[in-house]
């Protein structure tokens, strides 16, 4: 989605004959405004009306396009599993592994020697992001409020 997609004559034939033959749509939403981006109150509003529940508010995987390479990367892989998710062959599966060669992944991630995060009382939220990367990151990070000492 970038702006003028959805004003195309030949672009909204591609969405309609989709649409129709209930093929799957993943909405790829470019970031960059340089390269045409727009918010997706923009770019809904320049949807016909009479398309824009179906494509908008009908639940299709988006994914918003970077163009940094790493994140580029993560859309390709989000794209890549959401077209693979509606075919024959993994239809009941909710996610795939996939993975790109080359790449680094967390699972594999650890640090060193245990690490103390400090969630500060006076961030709302930080125990609760905190929390969250403790989670992620298991038998590596013990959690306090308890001021650093200098």
């Amino acid at each position: 989605l970038s702006r003028g997609y959805l004003r195309s004559k030949n672009c909204l034939r591609e969405v309609r004959a989709a649409l129709t033959m209930g093929k799957p749509l993943v909405l790829v939403h470019e970031a960059d405004p340089d390269k045409g981006g727009g918010t997706l109150a923009e770019l809904r509003s320049e949807c016909p009306e009479e398309l824009r529940a179906d494509i908008f508010d009908a639940g299709w995987p988006m994914v918003v396009w970077h163009r940094i390479a790493a994140f580029q990367h993560v859309s390709l892989k989000v794209i890549a599993e959401a077209l693979l998710l509606k075919t024959p062959k993994y239809e009941g599966e909710d996610e795939l592994p996939l993975c790109i060669p080359g790449e680094i992944r967390a699972d594999g991630l650890a640090f060193p020697k245990p690490v103390v995060l400090w969630a500060s009382t006076l961030n709302d939220g930080a125990r609760g992001l905190a929390d969250a990367v403790a989670a992620a990151v298991p038998d590596g990070i013990s959690i306090t409020d308890a001021p650093p000492s200098c």
